[in-house]
C-alpha cells in the first residue's frame, strides 16, 4: 500500500512496531538488525533525500520513513556473519506484523541511494545497508498518482506449487 495519511504516528507506536522486531529470532540470538528512525521534519526531509524520485513522490508524506541496517559481523567473536540478512528479513516481517495491527502502513522499498546514505550518515563499513521502509496510517488511494493507484489491491501470488519445490527440483 502506498497510499498514506500525513497523521503523525505517535512515538509509542513507532516503539512498539520496532520493539516487535526485537523477537525476530537470529542465528545465535545475534540480532544484528538496526533501524534508524526518522520523524522530525529535518530528519524526514534528509531521508526523503535518500529515495529515487518515484519513490519520493508517494512516500513524501509519509510520517516515518525507516532505514533498515544490518550488522556484517556476530558480535561475540567478529566473524562474518553470512545469515545477518536472512535474520534482519525475519525482524522486519515481525516489523510489519505489528504494523498492521496497529493499522499502520509498512512499506518496504529499494529504491533508494545506499551509497548516499552511508556516506551522510556516516554508516560503517561493518554495517548493511539493507532497506528503507514508509510508515504511516492508510490514507486515501485516490490522491495518489494514476502510476500507483492500481497497485493499491493485493498483488497476485505465484501458485504454492511454484513455492514448494522437491528435493530433487534442481537435478531434474
Amino acid at each position: 500500500m502506498r497510499a498514506l495519511s500525513t497523521e503523525p504516528l505517535p512515538n509509542y507506536d513507532i516503539t512498539a512496531i520496532c520493539e516487535a522486531a526485537r523477537y525476530a529470532p537470529s542465528c545465535f540470538n545475534d540480532q544484528p538488525w538496526r533501524f534508524m528512525v526518522a520523524t522530525t521534519a529535518a530528519d524526514l526531509e534528509r531521508f526523503r533525500g535518500f529515495l529515487v524520485p518515484k519513490n519520493r513522490r508517494w512516500a513524501g508524506v509519509a510520517p516515518a520513513l525507516l532505514l533498515i541496517l544490518a550488522q556484517k559481523n556476530f558480535s561475540h567473536n567478529g566473524k562474518p556473519n553470512r545469515w545477518a540478512p536472512f535474520d534482519t528479513g525475519t525482524a522486519w516481517g515481525y516489523l510489519t506484523l505489528e504494523a498492521w495491527r496497529r493499522g499502520v502502513v509498512a512499506h518496504g522499498m529499494g529504491g533508494f541511494d545506499a551509497e548516499k546514505v552511508r556516506s551522510e550518515l556516516k554508516i560503517p563499513d561493518d554495517i548493511e545497508i539493507i532497506a528503507m521502509a514508509a510508515l504511516g496510517y492508510p490514507g486515501d488511494p485516490a490522491k495518489l498518482a494514476d502510476e500507483f493507484r492500481d497497485g493499491e489491491k493485493p498483488g497476485e501470488r505465484r501458485p504454492q506449487a511454484d513455492t514448494m519445490l522437491t528435493p530433487d527440483h534442481f537435478t531434474r
